[in-house]
């Protein structure tokens, strides 16, 4: 590697050099050329396709799951439901026996049947 000291402009304004400012310039001696900046700028194109297919399919990956989820979140909430119909039921037969007018109700004697 070689360093190069580089002209630069000064305008009227800086005359001398100022704290924290660069006086050399780095210069490559390696030189490229068109083909090779195009293969160069294709290589990184590829590269970053590459990178983004990783990103999506982890994000599908993780679609898959939050679907799987979903559906057994679906199944539960159904479940539940199904579940408080018949608690609902339950209860209403519980406290239909245990009323009052069920307690004074008493068993007919003389049962007949209606015949077509």
């Amino acid at each position: 590697m070689q360093y190069t000291r580089t002209m630069q402009f000064n305008s009227r304004r800086q005359t001398n050099w100022q704290r924290n400012q660069n006086t050399v310039a780095f210069a490559s001696a390696i030189k490229l050329g068109p083909v090779t900046h195009t293969v160069l700028i294709a290589l990184m194109i590829t590269i970053l396709g590459l990178i983004y297919l990783t990103q999506a399919t982890r994000a599908s990956g993780y679609d898959y799951t939050a679907s799987e989820v979903q559906g057994k979140i679906s199944a539960l909430t159904d479940q539940k439901k199904e579940l408080e119909v018949q608690n609902a039921r339950l209860m209403a037969l519980q406290s239909v026996k245990n009323s009052s007018v069920a307690k004074a109700m008493t068993t007919p004697t003389d049962v007949q049947h209606v015949a077509e």
